[in-house]
Parts: C-alpha cells; sequence; structure tokens
C-alpha cells in the first residue's frame, strides 16, 4: 500500500499534550498520522472541510501522514510515496520544502483555484515541479480558463467544485419580508489582493439604492451602508434562524473569489442568492447574478428581487436547497478526488 503525505490545514490535536508540545515546537513540529487525532470544529468550514473529507477518504485508500501547511519541516519519503498538499507563500514552507524531492513517484496540488494573477500566478513555480492540480473552483473559472495565469499547464489542472455538508446547515428561511421591504445579507471576510471580496462594490450598490437595507458578518472590516450583525462566530442554527427571520437574500460581489463557500453554506440555510459570476458561480439557473462594472444593472436586479413575490422566493430557496444537496455533496467531491488520483 502506498503511503501519501497530505499537506492541509489543520486544527488542533484532541490531546492536550500534543497541543502543548506543538506550541512550543512551534511549526516545525510533524502532526500525527490519523484525522480522528484532531478537534474538528462544528460545522466544519473550510478550509479544514476539505482537509477533513480529504484525509479520511486517503485513510480508506492509503497509509497516510498529514502535515499542516505552515509547517516548516521537509518530508523524507521512502520512493514511490505521493505528496499532495497545499502550496503557501511563505517559501520555507512543508511543501515547498518538499516538492523537488524526486523519491515522490506523483506530486499533487490541491487548494483554491481562480484566475486572478495575483492570488495564484506564484503557484507557477510549484506546478512546473508537479504532475497535477485539483483545483477548487467554480465553473465560471473553468469556463474562463483561456484568461488563465496558468493556461500553460492546462494538461495538469483538474478542476472541481467546492463542497459543504448541507445537513450541517439547517434550512432556517421560512418566510420572507414583503416585497420593497426585502433585507439583505453578507457573511465573509475582508480581502488581501485588491478587495477580491468586493466590499467596495457592497458599500457602492447600498449608496446607490434609496433606502437599502443590508446586515453583515464580515472578519476584518466595517461595511459602510450597511447594518453590522455581529463580529464572526459560530454560526449555529439557533443564530441563523434569527437572522433569516430578519434577512432575505444573501449577496456576494467577490471581484475574484475561487468559490465562495459562504454562498454554498446560504443556499443550505434557504436564503436566494445574488452574486457575481466571479463569486465562482455561473451554472446555477435560480442565482441573481450581478455585475462588476454595470452597477446600473446591479440596480435593476435588486428592484426585481424586491417586487419577487414570496412564492417565488420560496421556490427558488427549495431549488438551491436541492443543488446544494447534490451537485455540492461532499460525496461528489471525493468522487472527484477519487477519479483524479487514479487517473492522473
Amino acid at each position: 500500500m502506498k503511503t501519501v503525505h497530505f499537506v492541509y490545514a489543520f486544527p488542533n490535536e484532541r490531546n492536550i499534550l500534543a497541543r502543548i508540545y506543538r506550541r512550543f515546537m512551534g511549526r516545525d513540529f510533524i502532526r500525527g498520522s490519523s484525522v480522528s487525532a484532531f478537534a474538528w470544529p462544528s460545522p466544519l468550514r473550510a478550509p479544514q472541510s476539505i482537509t477533513f473529507y480529504v484525509g479520511k477518504f486517503l485513510e480508506s485508500q492509503y497509509r497516510v501522514k498529514l502535515y499542516d501547511l505552515w509547517e516548516r519541516t521537509t518530508i523524507c519519503p521512502e520512493p514511490g510515496d505521493i505528496l499532495l498538499g497545499h502550496l503557501w507563500t511563505g517559501r520555507h514552507t512543508v511543501m515547498w520544502n518538499s516538492i523537488s524531492d524526486t523519491r515522490f513517484s506523483k506530486k499533487y496540488l490541491i487548494q483554491p483555484y481562480n484566475n486572478n494573477e495575483s492570488q495564484l500566478g506564484w503557484v507557477r513555480e510549484g506546478l512546473e515541479l508537479c504532475d497535477g492540480f485539483i483545483a477548487i473552483g467554480g465553473d465560471y473559472w473553468a469556463d474562463n480558463f483561456s484568461e488563465s495565469p496558468l493556461k500553460d499547464f492546462e494538461k495538469k489542472i483538474y478542476h472541481i467544485n467546492m463542497a459543504v455538508d448541507a445537513p450541517s446547515y439547517p434550512f432556517v428561511k421560512n418566510k420572507f419580508n414583503p416585497p420593497q421591504k426585502r433585507r439583505f445579507l453578507y457573511i465573509g471576510r475582508q480581502g488581501r489582493f485588491d478587495d477580491e471580496k468586493g466590499i467596495g462594490l457592497l458599500e457602492e450598490l447600498a449608496k446607490r439604492i434609496p433606502g437599502f437595507q443590508g446586515g453583515y458578518i464580515c472578519a476584518g472590516a466595517e461595511i459602510k451602508g450597511w447594518e453590522r450583525i455581529s463580529s464572526p462566530t459560530n454560526l449555529t442554527p439557533s443564530i441563523m434562524k434569527k437572522i433569516a427571520s430578519e434577512y432575505d437574500i444573501f449577496l456576494n460581489m467577490s471581484r475574484a473569489d475561487a468559490q465562495a463557500t459562504s454562498i454554498l453554506e446560504a443556499m443550505s440555510w434557504g436564503f436566494p442568492i445574488a452574486c457575481t459570476n466571479q463569486s465562482g458561480y455561473s451554472q446555477e439557473k435560480d442565482f441573481f447574478y450581478l455585475s462588476l462594472e454595470d452597477m446600473e444593472q446591479n440596480i435593476e436586479l435588486i428592484r426585481k428581487i424586491q417586487n419577487l413575490s414570496d412564492e417565488r422566493l420560496k421556490e427558488i430557496s427549495a431549488e438551491n436547497r436541492r443543488v446544494v444537496e447534490s451537485k455540492y455533496s461532499w460525496e461528489v467531491f471525493i468522487s472527484n478526488v477519487d477519479k483524479f488520483m487514479r487517473d492522473a
């Protein structure tokens, strides 16, 4: 049985002694060899959800050794081992330290993907040393791959959609505010690459629409023209039930997002979705698609949403839930990873 060295983002170990040891050893401490050794949060959110489900799959098929992507160790593989992991920007981290080792029979990247040069251009050097790249990103980025900074590596790149465990995000949106009284919701964080999360666009939209009502939970930023619901917190079913009683439509205006997982969570909770294609979505028929450039078009779309019937919004909510349970399930995600590992 082959050994896969899997590098991704891990939570703390369950064992308190292991946590203490890691704290004093810093990022040079190689983590354990079992997914069950870690204290996984509930509900699982990206990126640790990827670590958990991919790690469990790998353990069912291979011998597995696990490493946090920030570690500064160097893997010492046996001839024929496989490397599968997430490159990090820090050049002294475990993937960079290990990726040139010729004892690996195969070396694969797995991480979020979009067509933004600032976010992905630096991956070129690592991709040159690898045999393939499981690119986690939405249909929009795959459909526009001709604009990718990595287009020269097309034969190495295997696109897959992100996933979410829908049962962990119960359907709580059961009624809507009356027409012309709809309120909008944003949950996300401040971007690091030229406002790739579109916070400025959210502010401009609110400024341009008289009487706009929106609420947000956003790590690292205030959103002008929107009401702050709370600081970032664990979004339990009870919290989301309260939020769903006040807000109607989940709105995301990312400029360059691999595939906003918050949208999948919102679909699970029952919110209709208004978003840019650059949020990572383009093929969902019941989404309301916003523009990065045409704010007048966006304003008209918000007017349309405000005039939709309660019945139509409920139909959209139910359909979105069905889509997230099928197209964006972990079963689909892992079957694609399995196919890649078998065929690459």
